[in-house]
């Protein structure tokens, strides 16, 4: 079994994740809401592998945070951000 974690722009998309036909042997699912925004966080347990999940994904309709935030690791170690560098600026100012 392996853990994995992802972020999701609302709780309806993590429904449409579990209610695919081929979802399957997920042992454990975690859904805490941001408390503001409709945003969730998610961890799951599955006997499917990293790959099989992320084709799952990629079936879905406007599942792009899914898709950017999926890790294999439990949900406190993922960064659950996406992209390289989620703050564009510079850390320090150039002048």
């Amino acid at each position: 079994m392996t853990t994995f974690s992802f972020r999701a722009d609302h709780i309806h998309d993590v429904f449409e994740l579990m209610m695919l036909p081929e979802m399957r042997d997920v042992r454990r699912l975690t859904i805490l809401p941001d408390p503001v925004f409709p945003d969730v966080e998610v961890e799951l347990v599955s006997d499917m592998s990293e790959e099989a999940l992320r084709r799952l994904i990629e079936l879905m309709d406007d599942a792009h945070v899914i898709a950017d935030t999926f890790r294999p690791c439990a949900l406190e170690a993922n960064p659950l951000q996406r992209g390289v560098d989620p703050d564009p600026l510079p850390r320090t100012p150039e002048f």
